[in-house]
């Protein structure tokens, strides 16, 4: 009963992205910059959404190929009035968002559903009229690459762990249409996983996406890199899985984000950890041996498997991309300490990280703090402090990628 019960569980797993939906396929909520709109659809669109400034009265257009016939509206929160969908002609979907003010597009995103995601803040008349007078443009993504690119990867890796039939996914229609280098930022923990537990009760798995999500957004916003999310919800991911995505994405630099916990609740700040064979001291060495259970599902060890994760676990720790990971690592503690980010006394460490066999590429493992100190664990927790972490790690990298 218990083995029948875990492939269930796992067949389950495996499928739950297509599974995912939100409470209704429109909605509106308030977000720190403003408003977030999300819209459930039934397939991800064959080309990438198109966004229209209109004026007069003020309007945001989002249109989608989808010859679908969902017709719905709902209110909206400020500054977007109301949200409503229709089909526009034949062959497309229009999302159109109603403004009380004007305002623009902050972040926009894929999810599981397939979702759109879009983040809009207040902007000025003068910007807004500008924008409207350069016509239809490219939503800018966060990823270039719709969600179903990252489910053909972790259906791949996860077709060998489950006896019943992979489930099937959309095939990737969307391919990275820049020159720009590509960084992989890699949430550590999530789903059924927690990662640490902080004084005050905060996850790791929360933190460490938080983080990952407000980077993303300043890397975004600085257009110099291309960047991308290995989990954008709570989700689970094996590491043979985190980095099936990196080699997929062609990243030229990954950095994993998490949190650290500790024994001695006196122990804080920040760590930049780096892959090697053999660990720097007994806490690297017992960091890694904990962040290397991560695979560890009932009844399964993906690490073990065959096909992708076979080939992503090869032993990848050449010379030269270590040194280029510790170059890294010392310039994000360059770039994160003016930030108001305080660094462990060693701030950079190094064991054998299974997430940072990464062929070859920069790869590092940042502990943004100690949630088992009572500090760290309020700055972690609060919107400054994620700010601050996120604005020092967007820095260096874009430095290391793109140049000052």
């Amino acid at each position: 009963m218990r083995r029948a019960f875990i492939t269930a569980l796992w067949a389950l797993m495996a499928c739950w992205p297509l599974l995912a939906q939100i409470p209704g396929p429109l909605s509106a909520q308030v977000i720190p910059a403003g408003a977030r709109i999300r819209l459930a659809l039934p397939s991800v669109p064959t080309t990438a959404p198109t966004l229209l400034t209109l004026a007069d009265p003020p309007r945001l257009a989002v249109d989608l190929s989808l010859a679908a016939s969902l017709k719905t509206d709902t209110p909206g929160v400020p500054p977007v009035r109301q949200a409503r969908v229709a089909r526009f002609d034949p062959r497309t979907l229009r999302l159109v968002l109603d403004l009380d003010r004007p305002a623009k597009v902050v972040g926009a995103r894929w999810a599981p559903g397939p979702t759109l995601e879009i983040d809009l803040a207040e902007t000025r008349d003068d910007e807004f009229r500008r924008a409207a007078g350069m016509g239809r443009r490219p939503l800018p993504l966060m990823s270039s690459d719709p969600l179903a690119s990252v489910e053909a990867v972790l259906a791949g890796t996860r077709a060998a762990a489950s006896p019943d039939p992979p489930a099937r996914v959309p095939a990737e229609r969307l391919r990275r249409a820049t020159a720009r280098p590509v960084v992989v930022l890699d949430a550590g923990h999530g789903g059924h996983d927690p990662g640490a537990i902080g004084v005050d009760g905060t996850l790791e798995k929360d933190v460490a996406l938080a983080i990952a999500r407000v980077a993303a957004r300043q890397l975004e916003r600085g257009r110099k890199v291309d960047v991308r999310l290995t989990r954008t919800d709570d989700r689970f991911l094996s590491l043979a899985e985190r980095v099936a995505l990196a080699r997929r994405w062609e990243a030229a630099l990954f950095v994993s984000i998490h949190a650290d916990s500790a024994p001695n609740p006196e122990a804080r700040g920040a760590t930049v950890y780096t892959l090697s064979e053999t660990a720097s001291d007994r806490e690297a060495e017992r960091l890694a041996a904990r962040e290397n259970l991560a695979d560890a599902l009932p009844g399964r060890d993906l690490s073990q498997e065959p096909v992708e994760a076979q080939v992503v676990l090869v032993d990848l720790a050449l010379r030269d991309s270590m040194n280029r990971s510790a170059a890294f690592a010392q310039l994000l503690q360059r770039r994160m300490e003016p930030e108001g980010v305080v660094f462990h006394g060693r701030f950079h460490r190094f064991a054998g990280f299974r997430v940072l066999r990464n062929l070859g590429v920069p790869a590092v493992l940042l502990e943004a703090g100690y949630l088992s100190n009572a500090e760290d664990a309020r700055f972690l927790a609060s919107d400054e402090g994620r700010e601050r972490i996120a604005r020092g790690l967007a820095r260096a990298i874009e430095e290391w990628l793109a140049g000052p």
